[in-house]
Formats: C-alpha cells, structure tokens, sequence
C-alpha cells in the first residue's frame, strides 16, 4: 500500500497527464514547435501552474523522452517473454525493438536523435541494457552463445543492441515510406547476426 497522500496522488497524477500531453504535442508538430505556453494553452493551464511542475522546457521534455524508454522497455519485455529458448529471447526482443521504431518514428527520434540528458543515462536505458545482457547471459549458460576472452557477454550484448539500432533507425527515418515488408528482412539479417553469436567471431 502506497505511503503517500492523497494530495501527493493527485500531483503525481497531474505530473503524468502533463507528461502525456506535452509527448502528444510533441509527436504532432515537433519538438522544435513545442512550447509551455503552448501546452498549457491546449490543456486550460497558466504557463505558471505548469511550472510548478517543469521547471523548464528541457526539464519537461527530458520527461517526455523518460516515457518513451519505458514505453520501448515496455514493448521488448511484452514481445521477448516467455521462453526458454535464449535465440528466441533474443530475436523476439530485438524484433520488438524495431518494430516499436517503425511505430512511433517520433518518439524514437527523441530518445536517440537528440543530445545526451538524463533520459538516455538514467535507469531507463540501463534497464533496456540490463535486459538485453540477462538474455545474453541465459544464453550463454545454455550454450547457445559462445563467450571467450575478447568477445565476452558484454561484447555480444553490444554487437546485438548496436545491430537492432541500426536497422530501427534506418526504418524510422529513410525507409519509413518503404512498400516493401521490412520486418520481414530485419527478422532474417537478425536471425543471421544472432546465429554468429554460437561461433567464435574469428570463425563468422
């Protein structure tokens, strides 16, 4: 049971309808066109009450990207669990990954395509790393990944993490209009790329 009062309830419940609002403002017309005083017009608040919140507009959009890295966490987490199977783990999660990519372009943007802030350094990106690295783990107690001194569980779990982003980030930018199927592709260059994962790499 929660500690907090009631008055503290209704803040945090006014803190995340700002949040979601500001995040909605953001995907239809930019971030560049965002402003507190333009979303406190579009929810009947004073810039002033917002503040109380925010205390800027950086402050505010830093949450708004927070969000989306739990959204993102969120959707792996949905799409790379059950199973007993580390490959499978492993493909699903990173498949979800870039299919959230092709959903939401925008909030993939703002998470990766903008400078540093404690968004992209805070518990949120080191959730989504410690996850990818417990599946990298799993897989190696199993056998199906091959773990050795100069490409280590880390390492694996980097060439997999910086593979998914590349592909998700080709297809929320330049291949956003593609006709084509292209998750179908990244699932065969992932299935490809997480295959190499059972050899040494001096072998791939």
């Amino acid at each position: 049971m929660s500690d907090s009062t009631p008055q503290e309830r209704r803040k945090e419940q006014t803190r995340r309808e700002i949040i979601e609002n500001a995040r909605e403002m953001i995907v239809a017309q930019g971030v560049h066109g965002f402003s507190i005083r333009a979303l406190a017009d579009s929810i009947d608040y004073t810039p002033g009450a917002l503040y109380k919140y925010f205390e800027s507009k950086e402050a505010l959009v830093d949450a708004v990207r927070r969000k989306c890295f739990n959204g993102l966490n969120a959707f792996i987490g949905e799409h790379s669990y059950p199973s007993s199977n580390a490959e499978e783990m492993l493909l699903n999660g990173g498949m979800a990954y870039i299919e959230y990519a092709s959903l939401h372009p925008l909030e993939y943007h703002l998470m990766f395509n903008m400078e540093s802030s404690n968004a992209t350094t805070g518990d949120e990106r080191k959730q989504a790393m410690l996850a990818l690295m417990h599946i990298v783990q799993f897989g190696i107690a199993q056998g199906y990944f091959i773990e050795t001194e100069e490409y280590d569980s880390q390492s694996i779990a980097s060439h997999c993490w910086a593979t998914v982003h590349r592909i998700a980030s080709l297809q929320a930018t330049i291949l956003i209009d593609e006709t084509r199927d292209p998750l179908a592709l990244s699932r065969t260059i992932l299935k490809k790329v997480i295959e190499g994962f059972r050899s040494h790499p001096n072998e791939v």
